[in-house]
């Protein structure tokens, strides 16, 4: 199936191809990895950074934790970021948030983890902190600690998602079984994927559902896009992360001189959130060195992308997906095209669109339409689906 969907920086349309996934098996996971999985390595207490004026911390802690590797079904050491509410839990525990967070970078300082307001997400936990729900939040293998990020390939994310949860209940053990996973953008098609494995990689956990924010489902229009030169600005901004950081499992990217080969210095740099990792990557990796000017080039790229690309099995729990119809790093039609084949696999999802919200602020009543849609996967509730009809649309705010 190709779903035609793009526009240029102009505003003009143009055609792009959204492929398929291509389904890729997880690996067989090592015995140790899975008796380990979850397995608090090191942990620390926050310190008093964060600011928290209505004291929803009950307890705060960084951790190292195993977790499993997607590509070879290795034990890895992930970081992370845990909380609990004060006060006592509710009857069964805690309810558990485990979120999956939007693209930081691909560098080894690039955890939330690692800053006092986790870049920028310490809001959303704050939020589920006040509401009452125990908060787990991944670095992803390779950020905030040693190891090199395998970026949007789904089955680390999602291990490292799920692996989480198990880490916050070994850290509190008031914390419950139950739990749900939110992300956005990059986060998203990790909380997307941890759905889709839960049943058996979640053996012990109930999830109860995901909240996918712009997520970056299937993003193989880019190759096409790019072939053409037809990218966003947004997209084009993001090119070099996205080559370079799916090049790190896909060697042929590099060995086929898509992209340009770097030492292994230069990578460090060019993919870190230090201060002039931005500047550095536009040297070393500029937009016009990914070579894409032919289809066979075209081609490799789309199948690497392919392979990430969601969805890649049924849903385990009901999905609610929320994105902006001006969105110009992932476009509408990218997430309904991803939305409408889980429907097919036989998903639960509902669907709804902003109008006029791009891909970071989708605005308060989003929000608020997630919140409520948290709060009634816990009471136990029958979960709404859009699957055959059109999306809901919120009007701009």
């Amino acid at each position: 199936m190709l779903i035609v969907a793009a526009c240029t920086r102009g505003g003009t349309d143009v055609s792009a191809p959204i492929a398929d996934p291509l389904p890729t098996t997880a690996p067989v996971i090592a015995a140790e990895a899975l008796q380990t999985r979850g397995q608090i390595v090191e942990s620390w207490i926050l310190p008093d950074l964060l600011d928290d004026p209505g004291q929803v911390i009950g307890e705060a802690r960084r951790a190292v934790y195993r977790s499993v590797s997607g590509l070879d079904g290795g034990v890895r050491e992930v970081s992370g970021a845990f909380f609990r509410p004060p006060g006592q839990p509710p009857v069964g525990g805690w309810p558990v948030i485990s979120i999956g967070h939007g693209t930081t970078g691909i560098g080894t300082d690039c955890g939330p983890s690692q800053e006092s307001d986790l870049l920028g997400f310490w809001p959303m936990v704050r939020s589920y902190l006040g509401e009452g729900y125990a908060v787990a939040m991944t670095d992803y293998e390779g950020l905030g600690h040693s190891g090199h990020h395998p970026y949007l390939e789904p089955h680390s994310a999602a291990f490292n998602v799920i692996d989480a949860v198990r880490a916050l209940r070994q850290l509190f053990t008031d914390a419950s079984a139950r739990w749900l996973g939110f992300g956005n953008s990059q986060g998203g098609q990790a909380v997307w994927a941890s759905n889709e494995v839960a049943t058996q990689y979640g053996a012990g956990l109930e999830l109860v559902g995901t909240v996918a924010l712009s997520p970056a489902a299937n993003v193989t229009a880019m190759a096409d896009l790019a072939g053409s030169q037809s990218l966003t600005a947004e997209q084009e901004a993001l090119l070099p992360l996205v080559a370079g950081g799916v090049a790190r499992y896909n060697p042929k990217l590099v060995e086929e001189s898509l992209l340009p080969r770097l030492t292994a210095e230069q990578e460090s740099r060019a993919f870190s959130c230090g201060a002039d990792a931005e500047t550095l990557r536009d040297e070393l990796i500029p937009p016009e060195s990914i070579s894409l000017d032919d289809e066979r080039s075209v081609a490799v790229f789309r199948t690497a992308l392919r392979r990430i690309a969601l969805p890649q099995t049924p849903l385990s729990a009901p999905m609610l997906v929320i994105n902006g119809l001006a969105d110009q790093t992932i476009l509408p039609q990218w997430v309904t095209a991803a939305v409408e084949e889980s429907c097919r696999l036989g998903g639960r999802i509902q669907h709804v669109e902003v109008a006029d919200a791009g891909h970071g602020d989708l605005g308060a009543a989003a929000y608020d339409v997630a919140s409520t849609w948290v709060r009634d996967r816990f009471a136990g509730l029958p979960a709404a689906s859009t699957c055959g009809d059109a999306a809901t649309v919120l009007p701009a705010e």
